[in-house]
């Protein structure tokens, strides 16, 4: 697990650190493993920020010259626990140009543990809900996350949401070399 880990960014963001991701992936999909080490206390659907959540963001293209989501970004979110009957789901909001139909919400697998000091979140994303992910083609990804915790800060990875609005602006995510 430490060899998939992703740096903390957390010092250059100015927020305390309480979580570690890790991150690999095949063909097949992308795989991520959250762990919190603060212990979960609630989740919100679907204003996000007010609940535990885990919001990851992906430009398959890693196109750093739009100022905008292109056809080939996404923005998921994974729950820890079930509201509403949602636990998962794609809310990318595109240009209509840019439009194609969001991920079924079915196709995302997260599944949490819970400990005393915190959870972790194991979430599979299948490569056909990635728009254009043919990682032989292109071996980048734009990438950034944001960790909600219900009535705390939030961690994020390279862009901080108070400052930008991470969710449209893509040319500032963070570039993945996918490695073999």
């Amino acid at each position: 697990m430490r060899k998939y880990l992703l740096p903390n960014t957390s010092q250059l963001c100015h927020e305390s650190s309480f979580a570690e991701l890790g991150m690999g992936w095949n063909q097949e999909g992308i795989e991520v493993h959250a762990s919190i080490s603060r212990p979960f206390l609630r989740a919100s659907f679907p204003n996000l920020s007010q609940g535990d959540s885990l919001e990851l963001f992906f430009d398959t293209r890693d196109v750093k010259t739009a100022g905008f989501n292109t056809r080939f970004c996404h923005h998921f979110y994974f729950l820890p626990e079930e509201v509403d009957g949602q636990m998962s789901g794609e809310i990318t909001k595109f240009r209509t140009e840019d439009t194609h139909d969001l991920c079924d919400p079915s196709e995302l697998k997260v599944i949490p543990h819970f400990k005393k000091t915190g959870y972790i979140l194991q979430i599979f994303i299948p490569g056909h809900c990635l728009f254009g992910y043919d990682p032989e083609q292109f071996d980048r990804l734009g990438f950034a996350y944001r960790i909600n915790r219900s009535g705390g800060p939030s961690q994020h990875f390279c862009v901080v949401s108070d400052d930008f609005q991470i969710e449209q602006q893509s040319s500032l995510w963070s570039s993945l070399k996918l490695v073999r």
